[in-house]
C-alpha cells in the first residue's frame, strides 16, 4: 500500500438482481434454527456474483482480488451476508450502529447544492502513483480515525487503469500492515464502467493473504438497508460549474473496537469488525489524504482529480476540505500543515497544494491532481 510505481498526491499523517428491496417483513431463520421477522433494517442488497470473473492478461497487481465487482445484486439476510464467511467472525455479534458518532467543530456541510447523494439504487492498492499529505512519523502518537470532504470528479480512465481520491488509515510494520482506505475511485476492470463510485479497500498483511476492495472477500460488515460501497455518486463536479463532494469517516468505535465508515455525517453503512486486524486495534498510526493512480501496460498514467493540477481554484482543482484527525480521546481535531507532509512521486504529472485554514466551510484544505502520461519518462 505504501510500496511500488503508484502515483499519488495525498497528504498523509505520520508514518439484486431480485428488484427494489421489497417493503414488508420477511421471516428468516435465526441461528439456533427458529423464525423470527427480520424488518427492513435487517435486510440488505448485496452482491449477486462475488468473486467470479477471473482476471486474465489484464488482471492487475497482487494487491487486487482477481475478481470483478458486478452490478447483479440479492437481498439477503443481515446475518448471511459474505463477512461472516470470514472464520474470524465465526462468533462476532452484529453492531448495528456506532456506539458514538463523532461531530465536527464546525459545520460539516459545504452546502445542500455541494454535497453529492449517492445514486439511488434500482435495485436494492496496486502499484500507481501518489499525490498526497499524510501525517509525519511520530512513534508516539496514534489516531482513532479520519475524516474529509472530498471534491468528486470523473476524471477519463481506460480500461486498465485506475484513479483514485481517498483517505488511507494504516498501522504495523509493512510485512503485517493493517490498513482501511476509503473514499473514491474510477475503476474499469472492477466495476466493469467508468463511473464514480463509492469504493474501499482493507488488508491485515500488506495484501499478502488478505484484503480486498469493497465486500469482495469476506470482512466489511454492511449494516445499512441500502448505501452500500461498490455504488455509484449521483453527481460529480464540473470544472468552472457545480461542484460536489462525498464525506467519509473512518473510525475506531470506543466500545467495540471495531472500524466504522460514516458518510456524509449521518450515513453508518458499516464496519470492519476488529477482529480482523491487529495492529490497528491499538490506532492507526498513519493517515493520508489524496489522489492515487494505476497505469496501463502502455506506461500511461490516467488524470488524476480533475485532470488538472493543483491550484487555488476550487472549481478547477480536485480538492480535500475540512481534513481532520480522531484523537485517542475520540474528539476530532483539525488536521494541519505542522502535522503533516507532502508526497508526490511524480511531480511531471501531478502535484498537491497545501492551503491551510480556508475559513469555518472548508477549513484545513489542499488541492492535488494532474493531467497524467508518461510519468516515469525521464
Amino acid at each position: 500500500m505504501r510500496s511500488g510505481k503508484r502515483r499519488k498526491v495525498t497528504a498523509e499523517n505520520s508514518d439484486s438482481r431480485g428488484g427494489k428491496l421489497a417493503r414488508k417483513q420477511n421471516v428468516v431463520t435465526d441461528a439456533d434454527g427458529g423464525n423470527s421477522t427480520a424488518t427492513m433494517e435487517h435486510i440488505l442488497p448485496i452482491l449477486y456474483k462475488v468473486g467470479v470473473e477471473a482476471g486474465g492478461d489484464n488482471s492487475e497487481p497482487d494487491r487486487e482480488t482477481k475478481a470483478k465487482e458486478t452490478n447483479e445484486y440479492e437481498c439477503v439476510d443481515i446475518h448471511k451476508q459474505p463477512a461472516f464467511d470470514n472464520i474470524l467472525l465465526k462468533n462476532h455479534k452484529i453492531q448495528m450502529n456506532p456506539s458514538l458518532l463523532p461531530k465536527s467543530r464546525r459545520n460539516s456541510e459545504l452546502s445542500s447544492s455541494k454535497e453529492s447523494s449517492f445514486e439511488q439504487q434500482g435495485k436494492g492498492c496496486p502499484s500507481g502513483m501518489y499525490a498526497v499529505f499524510q501525517t509525519k512519523p511520530n512513534t508516539n502518537v496514534k489516531y482513532n480515525g479520519a475524516k474529509a470532504i472530498i471534491d468528486l470528479y470523473n476524471p477519463a480512465v481506460k480500461q486498465n487503469q485506475i484513479s483514485m481520491a481517498q483517505i488511507w488509515i494504516e498501522a504495523g510494520p509493512p510485512a503485517e500492515l493493517n490498513g482501511i482506505q476509503v473514499g473514491w475511485a474510477v475503476h474499469p476492470h472492477l466495476y466493469g464502467d467508468n463511473k464514480t463510485r463509492v469504493t474501499a479497500y482493507w488488508t491485515a498483511d500488506q495484501s499478502q493473504k488478505t484484503g480486498c476492495y469493497n465486500s469482495i472477500c469476506p470482512g466489511f460488515v454492511q449494516v445499512h438497508p441500502s448505501e452500500r460501497l461498490g455504488q455509484d455518486f449521483g453527481a460529480v463536479s464540473v470544472i468552472d460549474g457545480q461542484q460536489y463532494g462525498t464525506t467519509p469517516m473512518i473510525y475506531k468505535d470506543p466500545n467495540t473496537g471495531n472500524w466504522w465508515l460514516v458518510v456524509e455525517n449521518r450515513i453508518s453503512i458499516g464496519y470492519w469488525p476488529k477482529e480482523l486486524f491487529t495492529h490497528l486495534n491499538d490506532g492507526a498510526s498513519f493517515v493520508q489524504y489524496g489522489g492515487w493512480t494505476y497505469n496501463s501496460p502502455d506506461g500511461l498514467s490516467p488524470p488524476m482529480g480533475s485532470g488538472r493540477f493543483a491550484s487555488g481554484n476550487l472549481k478547477q482543482s480536485c480538492f480535500f476540505a475540512q481534513i481532520e484527525l480522531m484523537n485517542t480521546n475520540n474528539n476530532l481535531v483539525d488536521a494541519t500543515e505542522d502535522i503533516l507532509q507532502r508526497f508526490v512521486d511524480s511531480d511531471k504529472c501531478y502535484s498537491a497544494k497545501f492551503w491551510g485554514y480556508q475559513g469555518s466551510v472548508l477549513g484545513q484544505s489542499f488541492s492535488f491532481g494532474g493531467p497524467g502520461g508518461q510519468c516515469n519518462a525521464a
